[in-house]
């Protein structure tokens, strides 16, 4: 299990702050009792749409909201693992390893698609429409990381198979007719990077994530997408061909292989 000092990882229990546990274990009875009742609930709900508009209140809703507080008003304190699939060149590696994972822009793009060009490794032709992609400059993906928090998602094929297999992340190469010259180039790595919890834009709903995860339950889904407008520090990279990397993503059950 790979591990980061002072860190949280999502769904390894082991990392969460022992005030946090302290709770969970106090107020056992009612997390659990708060779960059992929205699923008893919802089931009504199915059943009877009338329940939908007039919602019976949860009896364990007080305790859960209490003890919900309480654990955000110690993580806004703590620092959490932000996990980032993607293909980089080695220069690219030791460059955010030493000045941080950057927030999509036109400008440190083009950078990248010039270098990738200068070296041979990518046609005149792609390079321009590279260059030109709206992609880069897209409301939804300029100025922006996306990180995900938990290590069981390292697993997932069907969300990682393309951010890992073609270099320059997905506004460089989604939407692109000719993708081969992109899957040829660069080393699929993950990247660990560390965020401030009270930074999060999920932030009011991971405890109640944590509280799904340690329960085994999916009420509330595990994982999801953080979106982070700034530079992020690099904990560590791991490289398509470390071994911890084929323990991390499992890759030798994927259907579809990485170079």
């Amino acid at each position: 299990m790979i591990d980061f000092k002072e860190h949280i990882i999502l769904d390894n229990i082991n990392s969460w702050p022992n005030e946090v546990l302290e709770i969970i274990k106090t107020n056992e009875n009612s997390i659990k009792g708060f779960f059992q009742e929205e699923y008893r609930i919802n089931k009504l709900a199915r059943e009877d749409l009338s329940i939908q508009f007039n919602r019976p209140k949860n009896i364990h809703q007080d305790s859960w909201r209490t003890a919900i507080e309480k654990v955000e008003n110690i993580l806004k304190e703590h620092l959490i693992i932000g996990i980032h699939a993607t293909n980089l060149l080695k220069d690219e590696i030791e460059d955010i390893i030493e000045n941080g994972l950057k927030p999509l822009s036109k400008e440190f793009s083009q950078q990248r698609i010039e270098r990738v060009y200068k070296k041979g490794l990518i046609s005149k032709e792609l390079k321009n429409q590279l260059t030109n992609k709206k992609e880069l400059v897209a409301n939804n993906r300029k100025g922006k990381i996306f990180v995900f928090h938990c290590l069981t998602t390292l697993k997932d094929e069907w969300g990682l198979n393309k951010l890992l297999g073609f270099w320059g992340g997905e506004a460089m190469y989604t939407y692109l007719k000719n993708t081969e010259e992109l899957k040829k180039i660069g080393i699929p790595c993950i990247v660990f990077t560390s965020i401030k919890i009270k930074e999060l834009d999920i932030y009011p709903k991971l405890s109640k994530r944590m509280m799904s995860y340690y329960f085994n339950n999916n009420y509330y889904p595990h994982d999801t997408d953080s979106i982070i407008e700034k530079k992020l520090n690099v904990l560590k990279v791991i490289k398509r061909d470390e071994k911890l990397f084929e323990d991390l993503t499992q890759i030798q059950n994927w259907s579809k292989q990485l170079k």
